[in-house]
């Protein structure tokens, strides 16, 4: 389970980021043994794609509204679905060995299942907190 924003001093904190880094980085490593044409292909889409699932959790970490929050951290699971296409496309492609696809595959699993423990912690946050028009129809009374 994801330590809450307030109990956190930076994004940095966070483990889902701590792994989605790791993933961004090793992602660069693979990149970086690709021919030179397929670099500027595909190595660009899934370097950018991996960056963003990292970005993207930084990118709402501060947010205070939970909605935008919330937002920001399904953005991230959607660069995270990209990247696993990019992977089977530059397996496809016999850019990356199976060994290497199943390596690259199991770390987005658990950015994943890291992503998701976090967005419904936030969710479940949300639910319990008073609505606000709730408490202003009862101020009325």
């Amino acid at each position: 389970m994801e330590k809450s924003d307030s109990k956190t001093k930076s994004f940095k904190d966070l483990v889902v980021w701590q792994k989605a880094h790791a993933f961004v980085l090793n992602i660069y490593q693979q990149v970086k043994i690709f021919p030179e044409d397929y670099q500027a292909l595909v190595g660009d889409m899934l370097c950018e794609s991996a960056t963003a699932i990292a970005t993207n959790i930084v990118g709402g970490y501060k947010k205070k509204d939970r909605d935008e929050k919330l937002l920001f951290l399904t953005t991230a699971q959607e660069a995270l679905e990209e990247c696993r296409y990019y992977i089977t496309l530059a397996t496809d492609l016999n850019l990356l060995d199976s060994f290497q696809a199943e390596e690259l595959e199991n770390n987005l699993n658990e950015v994943s299942y890291l992503l998701n423990s976090y967005a419904r912690s936030i969710r479940r946050r949300k639910e319990n907190e008073p609505r606000k028009d709730k408490e202003e129809d009862s101020s009325k009374d």
